[in-house]
C-alpha cells in the first residue's frame, strides 16, 4: 500500500535524568505533576541523545515498517537539522520527495526531559511546521495513496486540515487523523469540518472532554444523559459523559470510526454499531512519546487491510506497547511480521 502522512517533522533531543537527580511534586487536589530544577545547578543526565520525531515522521516510519511505501508531506527550514532529518528518514525507508521548504523558518526541534514516571516534559520549537499553506498543498496535489494520515498540525498549518481531508476524499484513500488538543481547543470547527471525510478519528480522553463542550454548543438539544454504573465515561468540565454516547455524537459528524484512547483503561473503537474495547498491553515504560502516533497509524493500516476491529485494535496496542518501552518515538516500532506474531 501507498501512504502519505501530514504533520510535523522534528529533531528530538532526549535527556534522561535519574529520579534522584530531579525533584517531583504531585498536587493532592489535581492530577498535575511538576519537575523542579534548582536554578544555576548543573544536573547530571544518564543520557542525552538525538533522534528524528514529529507526528508525520512517527506515523510514516510506523507505516513503512508495516510494509507501506510512505511519503511524508512536511515543511522544514533550509538548515542543518533538515539535512539530519532527511538523511535519517531515507535510512528508515521513507520517500522524501514531497518535503516542503520555508527558508524564513527553522526546522522544528524539541527537548524532552524524561524522569520519574517517564512521561517526559517537552520543550518545543515548531518552526516551519506551523507554516503549511494552501499553495503548499497545491504543489503536492493530487494525492495518490491508499492511506492518508494527518497527525497533529500546529499554528497556521492547523487551518489546512479541511483541505487535506478534501484531497484525501478525492483520492479515495483511507483518511485517518489524530488532531491533538491544540487543534481541538482552538480550531474545533476545522476538526469537525474535516471529520466528515475521515475514515478514522483518534482522540484521547482530554481531547474528548474538550470536544464535549464543542458538540454541545453546536447542538443545544444534545442530551448526554447519565452514565450507568460501570459504563466507561469521559470526565468533562460539566460532569461525567457516557463514552458510548460521546462516540455516537462525534460519529454523527461523519467519521466512519471513532477511536478514544483512555490511558490505563485502554482504547475504545466505535464503528457506528459496536463499541469495541482493547486493554493496555503491559510493558516496562521508558517513555510515552509516540505511543499515540503508533496506535492510530497501526489501527488505520489494520482497518484498511480489512482486519477485524478486534484484530486491528490488538495489533495497535502491541505496537504502542513496544514504542513505550523505548525512550524515543521510533525505535520500538515493529515490522509487520513481528507485530502479527505478537498479536497472535
Amino acid at each position: 500500500m501507498k501512504a502519505i502522512t501530514f504533520g510535523s517533522a522534528m529533531i528530538d533531543i532526549i535527556t534522561v535524568i535519574s529520579s534522584q537527580s530531579i525533584e517531583q511534586i504531585s498536587l493532592s487536589n489535581s492530577d498535575q505533576q511538576f519537575l523542579l530544577v534548582e536554578p544555576g545547578r548543573k544536573v547530571e543526565a544518564e543520557t542525552i541523545t538525538r533522534h528524528i520525531g514529529g507526528g508525520a515522521l512517527n506515523t510514516g516510519i510506523c507505516l513503512t515498517r508495516l510494509g507501506c511505501s510512505v511519503s511524508p508531506i512536511v515543511k522544514m527550514g533550509k538548515d542543518v537539522p533538515r539535512d539530519y532529518i532527511v538523511k535519517n528518514c531515507i535510512d528508515d525507508g521513507l520517500n522524501m520527495g514531497k518535503v516542503l521548504t520555508d527558508e524564513a523558518q527553522l526546522t522544528g526541534s524539541a527537548v524532552m526531559i524524561a524522569s520519574h514516571e517517564k512521561n517526559a516534559a517537552i520543550f518545543t520549537h515548531r518552526g516551519a511546521n506551523t507554516t503549511l499553506t494552501q499553495s503548499d498543498l497545491d504543489m503536492v496535489a493530487p494525492l495518490e495513496a491508499d492511506i492518508i494520515h494527518a497527525a497533529p498540525l500546529s499554528g497556521a498549518s492547523a487551518n489546512m486540515l479541511p483541505a487535506i481531508s478534501r484531497m484525501a476524499k478525492e483520492s479515495g484513500a483511507f483518511f485517518s487523523s489524530n488532531p491533538g488538543i491544540r487543534q481541538i481547543s482552538t480550531r474545533a470547527n476545522t476538526v469537525l469540518s474535516a471529520a466528515k471525510n475521515m475514515s478514522l478519528i483518534s482522540i484521547n480522553e482530554v481531547e474528548a472532554a474538550a470536544l464535549v463542550t464543542c458538540l454541545s454548543a453546536i447542538d443545544p438539544n444534545l442530551d448526554w444523559g447519565t452514565p450507568n454504573k460501570g459504563d466507561p465515561v469521559i470526565h468533562s468540565k460539566g460532569g461525567e459523559v457516557c463514552l458510548n454516547k460521546f462516540c455516537e455524537a462525534l460519529y454523527s459528524h461523519g467519521p466512519k470510526n471513532v477511536l478514544i484512547t483512555h490511558g490505563a483503561e485502554g482504547a475504545y473503537l466505535f464503528d457506528g454499531q459496536t463499541l469495541h474495547h482493547q486493554d493496555v498491553i503491559k510493558t516496562k515504560v521508558a517513555g510515552t512519546a509516540g505511543a499515540g502516533d503508533s496506535f492510530v497509524s497501526t489501527l488505520a493500516w489494520g482497518l484498511k487491510s480489512s482486519d477485524s476491529a478486534k484484530q486491528a485494535l490488538l495489533q495497535a496496542a502491541y505496537n504502542a506497547s513496544s514504542v513505550v518501552s523505548f525512550v524515543n518515538t521510533t525505535d520500538g516500532l515493529l515490522y509487520a511480521e513481528e507485530l502479527k506474531k505478537r498479536a497472535s
